[in-house]
Protein backbone atom coordinates (compact mmCIF):
# COMPACT_ATOMS: atom_id res chain seq x y z
CA UNK A 1 0.00 0.00 0.00
CA UNK A 2 1.23 3.41 -0.67
CA UNK A 3 0.33 6.87 0.93
CA UNK A 4 1.42 8.55 4.00
CA UNK A 5 1.20 6.69 7.10
CA UNK A 6 -1.86 8.71 8.52
CA UNK A 7 -4.00 7.79 5.45
CA UNK A 8 -2.74 3.79 5.76
CA UNK A 9 -3.49 3.56 8.96
CA UNK A 10 -7.23 4.94 7.98
CA UNK A 11 -7.79 3.26 4.89
CA UNK A 12 -6.84 -0.34 7.14
CA UNK A 13 -9.54 0.80 9.98
CA UNK A 14 -12.22 1.82 7.61
CA UNK A 15 -12.67 -1.78 7.24
CA UNK A 16 -13.94 -2.77 10.89
CA UNK A 17 -15.30 0.27 11.61
CA UNK A 18 -18.91 -0.23 13.19
CA UNK A 19 -19.64 3.12 14.65
CA UNK A 20 -23.43 3.19 15.40
CA UNK A 21 -23.93 -0.47 15.38
CA UNK A 22 -24.65 -2.86 18.08
CA UNK A 23 -21.56 -4.13 19.51
CA UNK A 24 -24.17 -6.93 21.40
CA UNK A 25 -25.55 -8.33 18.10
CA UNK A 26 -21.95 -8.99 16.82
CA UNK A 27 -20.94 -10.85 20.04
CA UNK A 28 -23.74 -12.92 19.29
CA UNK A 29 -22.52 -13.60 15.47
CA UNK A 30 -19.20 -14.07 16.79
CA UNK A 31 -20.72 -17.12 19.05
CA UNK A 32 -23.02 -18.78 16.35
CA UNK A 33 -20.03 -18.96 14.05
CA UNK A 34 -17.56 -20.76 16.80
CA UNK A 35 -16.04 -18.35 18.85
CA UNK A 36 -15.76 -19.68 22.77
CA UNK A 37 -13.67 -17.31 24.56
CA UNK A 38 -13.57 -13.67 24.68
CA UNK A 39 -10.69 -13.92 22.98
CA UNK A 40 -12.12 -15.25 20.03
CA UNK A 41 -14.98 -13.53 20.24
CA UNK A 42 -12.44 -10.38 20.05
CA UNK A 43 -11.30 -11.11 16.95
CA UNK A 44 -14.75 -11.29 15.15
CA UNK A 45 -15.59 -7.51 16.32
CA UNK A 46 -15.32 -4.09 15.57
CA UNK A 47 -14.76 -1.01 16.87
CA UNK A 48 -17.59 0.95 18.07
CA UNK A 49 -16.69 4.26 19.61
CA UNK A 50 -15.48 7.21 18.21
CA UNK A 51 -12.76 7.13 20.90
CA UNK A 52 -11.48 3.64 20.69
CA UNK A 53 -10.97 4.18 17.14
CA UNK A 54 -9.05 7.44 18.02
CA UNK A 55 -6.64 5.41 20.31
CA UNK A 56 -6.24 2.75 18.62
CA UNK A 57 -5.21 4.73 14.94
CA UNK A 58 -2.92 7.00 16.93
CA UNK A 59 -0.84 3.38 18.02
CA UNK A 60 -0.82 2.17 14.66
CA UNK A 61 0.45 5.26 13.58
CA UNK A 62 3.42 5.55 16.05
CA UNK A 63 3.71 1.47 15.46
CA UNK A 64 4.31 2.46 11.71
CA UNK A 65 6.19 5.67 12.10
CA UNK A 66 8.86 3.34 14.41
CA UNK A 67 9.00 0.04 12.11
CA UNK A 68 9.98 2.97 8.93
CA UNK A 69 12.46 4.01 11.32
CA UNK A 70 13.91 1.23 12.55
CA UNK A 71 13.28 -1.19 9.52
CA UNK A 72 12.79 0.85 6.73
CA UNK A 73 9.20 -0.24 5.80
CA UNK A 74 6.35 1.99 4.74
CA UNK A 75 3.78 -0.31 3.77
CA UNK A 76 1.36 -1.14 6.83
CA UNK A 77 0.71 -4.42 4.85
CA UNK A 78 4.38 -5.67 5.50
CA UNK A 79 3.97 -5.35 9.20
CA UNK A 80 5.52 -9.03 10.80
CA UNK A 81 4.75 -10.42 14.45
CA UNK A 82 8.38 -9.30 14.42
CA UNK A 83 7.75 -5.52 14.08
CA UNK A 84 5.22 -5.60 16.49
CA UNK A 85 7.11 -7.31 18.71
CA UNK A 86 10.46 -4.99 18.72
CA UNK A 87 7.96 -2.11 18.81
CA UNK A 88 5.88 -3.29 21.94
CA UNK A 89 9.79 -4.17 23.20
CA UNK A 90 10.64 -0.44 22.88
CA UNK A 91 7.58 1.04 24.52
CA UNK A 92 8.00 -1.60 27.59
CA UNK A 93 12.02 0.18 27.48
CA UNK A 94 10.52 3.42 27.51
CA UNK A 95 8.87 2.62 31.05
CA UNK A 96 5.53 3.61 30.32
CA UNK A 97 3.01 2.17 32.60
CA UNK A 98 1.75 -1.39 32.71
CA UNK A 99 -1.69 -0.39 32.30
CA UNK A 100 -0.58 1.71 29.13
CA UNK A 101 1.45 -1.01 27.71
CA UNK A 102 -1.93 -3.72 27.94
CA UNK A 103 -3.76 -0.70 25.67
CA UNK A 104 -0.90 -0.38 23.37
CA UNK A 105 -1.34 -4.40 23.37
CA UNK A 106 -5.16 -4.10 22.84
CA UNK A 107 -4.44 -1.81 20.15
CA UNK A 108 -1.83 -3.95 17.90
CA UNK A 109 -4.34 -6.83 18.38
CA UNK A 110 -7.11 -4.80 16.76
CA UNK A 111 -4.81 -4.05 14.25
CA UNK A 112 -4.10 -7.64 13.33
CA UNK A 113 -8.07 -8.12 13.15
CA UNK A 114 -8.02 -5.17 10.59
CA UNK A 115 -5.35 -5.96 8.53
CA UNK A 116 -6.88 -9.49 7.55
CA UNK A 117 -9.76 -7.97 7.13
CA UNK A 118 -8.51 -5.16 4.88
CA UNK A 119 -6.78 -8.51 2.86
CA UNK A 120 -10.04 -10.58 2.69
CA UNK A 121 -12.51 -7.55 1.48
CA UNK A 122 -9.34 -6.67 -1.38
CA UNK A 123 -8.12 -9.60 -2.01
CA UNK A 124 -4.28 -9.53 -1.36
CA UNK A 125 -4.11 -12.94 0.20
CA UNK A 126 -2.66 -11.91 3.23
CA UNK A 127 -2.72 -13.39 6.53
CA UNK A 128 -1.56 -11.65 9.83
CA UNK A 129 -1.08 -13.69 13.25
CA UNK A 130 0.75 -11.26 16.41
CA UNK A 131 -0.90 -13.50 19.22
CA UNK A 132 2.29 -15.10 20.16
CA UNK A 133 4.53 -11.72 19.60
CA UNK A 134 2.45 -9.97 21.91
CA UNK A 135 2.03 -13.16 24.54
CA UNK A 136 6.09 -13.03 24.73
CA UNK A 137 6.68 -9.42 25.41
CA UNK A 138 2.90 -9.04 27.53
CA UNK A 139 5.07 -11.28 30.28
CA UNK A 140 8.53 -9.10 30.00
CA UNK A 141 5.83 -5.99 30.43
CA UNK A 142 4.25 -7.82 33.54
CA UNK A 143 7.01 -8.82 35.12
CA UNK A 144 9.17 -5.00 34.41
CA UNK A 145 6.86 -2.85 34.52
CA UNK A 146 4.03 -3.80 37.86
CA UNK A 147 6.30 -0.95 39.93
CA UNK A 148 4.77 2.61 40.05
CA UNK A 149 8.40 3.51 40.93
CA UNK A 150 9.41 5.39 37.28
CA UNK A 151 13.20 3.82 37.46
CA UNK A 152 13.26 0.13 36.45
CA UNK A 153 17.50 0.46 37.47
CA UNK A 154 18.77 -1.56 39.93
CA UNK A 155 19.76 -0.07 43.70
CA UNK A 156 23.15 -2.25 43.79
CA UNK A 157 23.52 -4.22 40.72
CA UNK A 158 27.10 -5.29 41.65
CA UNK A 159 25.62 -6.58 44.81
CA UNK A 160 22.76 -8.79 42.64
CA UNK A 161 25.19 -10.27 40.15
CA UNK A 162 27.09 -11.53 43.23
CA UNK A 163 24.15 -13.71 44.38
CA UNK A 164 23.47 -15.23 41.39
CA UNK A 165 23.67 -18.80 41.73
CA UNK A 166 25.04 -19.58 38.14
CA UNK A 167 27.84 -19.05 36.53
CA UNK A 168 26.11 -18.44 33.32
CA UNK A 169 23.65 -15.94 34.96
CA UNK A 170 26.38 -14.06 36.35
CA UNK A 171 28.35 -13.62 32.88
CA UNK A 172 24.92 -13.00 31.39
CA UNK A 173 23.83 -10.60 33.77
CA UNK A 174 27.64 -8.59 33.35
CA UNK A 175 26.75 -8.64 29.58
CA UNK A 176 23.38 -6.68 30.45
CA UNK A 177 25.27 -4.51 33.17
CA UNK A 178 28.33 -3.62 31.48
CA UNK A 179 27.65 -3.22 28.07
CA UNK A 180 23.62 -2.59 28.10
CA UNK A 181 23.00 -5.96 26.04
CA UNK A 182 19.11 -7.32 25.32
CA UNK A 183 18.83 -10.48 27.02
CA UNK A 184 17.97 -12.06 23.15
CA UNK A 185 21.20 -10.31 22.20
CA UNK A 186 23.07 -12.18 24.80
CA UNK A 187 21.66 -15.57 25.29
CA UNK A 188 23.98 -17.42 22.34
CA UNK A 189 27.04 -16.26 21.99
CA UNK A 190 29.53 -18.10 19.64
CA UNK A 191 33.45 -17.82 19.64
CA UNK A 192 33.82 -16.02 16.21
CA UNK A 193 31.81 -12.75 17.89
CA UNK A 194 34.39 -12.20 20.62
CA UNK A 195 36.80 -9.60 18.79
CA UNK A 196 39.23 -9.25 21.24
CA UNK A 197 40.45 -6.86 24.20
CA UNK A 198 41.24 -3.09 23.20
CA UNK A 199 41.12 0.80 24.81
CA UNK A 200 37.95 2.17 24.84
CA UNK A 201 37.67 5.44 22.83
CA UNK A 202 36.12 7.65 25.03
CA UNK A 203 37.49 7.16 28.66
CA UNK A 204 40.23 5.08 27.68
CA UNK A 205 39.81 1.71 29.78
CA UNK A 206 40.35 -1.80 29.02
CA UNK A 207 37.25 -3.76 27.06
CA UNK A 208 35.81 -6.50 25.31
CA UNK A 209 34.02 -6.37 22.20
CA UNK A 210 31.34 -8.64 21.83
CA UNK A 211 29.75 -8.89 18.05
CA UNK A 212 26.01 -9.25 18.60
CA UNK A 213 22.79 -8.79 16.52
CA UNK A 214 19.64 -7.01 17.47
CA UNK A 215 16.04 -5.20 16.06
CA UNK A 216 16.21 -4.93 12.18
CA UNK A 217 19.21 -7.25 11.80
CA UNK A 218 21.87 -4.27 13.17
CA UNK A 219 24.98 -5.35 14.01
CA UNK A 220 26.83 -4.02 17.14
CA UNK A 221 29.39 -4.81 19.68
CA UNK A 222 28.74 -4.45 22.94
CA UNK A 223 31.70 -3.50 24.89
CA UNK A 224 32.02 -5.51 28.86
CA UNK A 225 35.09 -5.29 31.67
CA UNK A 226 38.06 -7.22 30.12
CA UNK A 227 37.73 -9.81 32.86
CA UNK A 228 34.29 -10.22 32.07
CA UNK A 229 35.33 -10.76 28.39
CA UNK A 230 38.00 -13.07 29.73
CA UNK A 231 35.38 -15.30 31.44
CA UNK A 232 33.23 -15.53 28.34
CA UNK A 233 36.11 -16.06 26.15
CA UNK A 234 37.46 -19.42 29.15
CA UNK A 235 33.46 -20.40 29.64
CA UNK A 236 33.34 -20.88 25.57
CA UNK A 237 36.39 -22.41 25.05
CA UNK A 238 34.97 -25.18 27.94
CA UNK A 239 31.89 -25.63 26.39
CA UNK A 240 32.12 -24.90 22.83
CA UNK A 241 28.95 -21.86 23.42
CA UNK A 242 27.29 -19.63 25.65
CA UNK A 243 23.81 -20.44 26.08
CA UNK A 244 21.35 -19.65 28.78
CA UNK A 245 17.98 -20.64 29.57
CA UNK A 246 16.13 -17.20 29.53
CA UNK A 247 13.70 -18.12 31.75
CA UNK A 248 16.01 -19.55 33.99
CA UNK A 249 17.66 -16.48 34.64
CA UNK A 250 15.04 -14.59 35.49
CA UNK A 251 14.31 -16.94 37.80
CA UNK A 252 17.93 -16.27 39.70
CA UNK A 253 17.30 -12.93 38.98
CA UNK A 254 14.43 -12.72 41.20
CA UNK A 255 16.34 -14.86 43.64
CA UNK A 256 19.31 -12.88 43.63
CA UNK A 257 17.41 -9.57 44.09
CA UNK A 258 15.49 -10.99 47.22
CA UNK A 259 18.72 -11.93 48.66
CA UNK A 260 20.38 -8.73 47.75
CA UNK A 261 17.60 -7.03 49.17
CA UNK A 262 16.09 -4.85 45.94
CA UNK A 263 12.97 -4.53 44.28
CA UNK A 264 13.11 -7.05 41.23
CA UNK A 265 12.44 -5.43 38.23
CA UNK A 266 13.24 -7.96 35.54
CA UNK A 267 16.47 -8.09 32.85
CA UNK A 268 15.86 -5.05 31.63
CA UNK A 269 16.39 -3.26 34.93
CA UNK A 270 20.13 -3.92 34.39
CA UNK A 271 20.32 -2.37 31.01
CA UNK A 272 18.76 1.10 32.93
CA UNK A 273 21.78 0.49 35.55
CA UNK A 274 23.80 0.61 31.92
CA UNK A 275 22.22 3.49 30.72
CA UNK A 276 22.45 5.83 33.63
CA UNK A 277 26.21 5.07 34.40
CA UNK A 278 27.18 5.02 30.93
CA UNK A 279 25.63 8.47 30.42
CA UNK A 280 27.28 9.74 33.51
CA UNK A 281 30.63 7.95 33.14
CA UNK A 282 30.67 9.89 29.42
CA UNK A 283 29.59 13.26 30.71
CA UNK A 284 32.17 12.91 33.22
CA UNK A 285 35.49 11.64 30.87
CA UNK A 286 34.32 11.72 27.56
CA UNK A 287 34.22 15.18 27.07
CA UNK A 288 30.68 14.57 25.06
CA UNK A 289 28.03 17.18 25.12
CA UNK A 290 24.77 16.41 26.76
CA UNK A 291 23.05 15.79 23.65
CA UNK A 292 26.23 13.54 22.03
CA UNK A 293 26.43 11.11 25.21
CA UNK A 294 22.43 10.75 24.61
CA UNK A 295 23.00 9.16 21.14
CA UNK A 296 26.33 7.34 22.11
CA UNK A 297 24.52 5.78 24.90
CA UNK A 298 21.05 4.94 22.38
CA UNK A 299 23.64 3.43 19.60
CA UNK A 300 25.08 1.25 22.20
CA UNK A 301 22.00 -0.06 23.14
CA UNK A 302 21.31 -0.09 20.21
CA UNK A 303 18.91 2.26 19.19
CA UNK A 304 18.93 4.75 16.53
CA UNK A 305 17.28 7.94 18.37
CA UNK A 306 18.85 9.35 21.41
CA UNK A 307 15.89 10.65 23.08
CA UNK A 308 15.01 7.12 24.74
CA UNK A 309 18.07 7.39 26.22
CA UNK A 310 16.36 10.17 28.54
CA UNK A 311 13.93 7.62 29.73
CA UNK A 312 16.44 5.51 31.11
CA UNK A 313 17.85 8.60 33.10
CA UNK A 314 14.85 8.69 35.17
CA UNK A 315 15.54 8.50 38.99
Amino acid sequence: MRGSIKWQVEEVFKVISKIGQSKHADKDYARDLGAKTWHDIGKNLGIYSYRTLDAYRDVAKQLMSYVKSEFGVKDIEKITGEHVKSFLEYKVEQGISYRTFQQYAAAVEKLEVALNRYSEVNNRGNSYNFESYIKEIREIAKETLERTNPTRAYENPKDLIKNLTEKEHSLMAKMQYEGGARIHEASLIKQEQLKGIDNELFTGKGIGKIEVQGKGGYIRNINVLADTYIQLENYIKENGVFKVDKDAYRTDLKAAAEKSGQDYTGSHGLRWNFAQERFNELQAKGNLTYEQALKQVSEEMGHHRADITEHYLMK
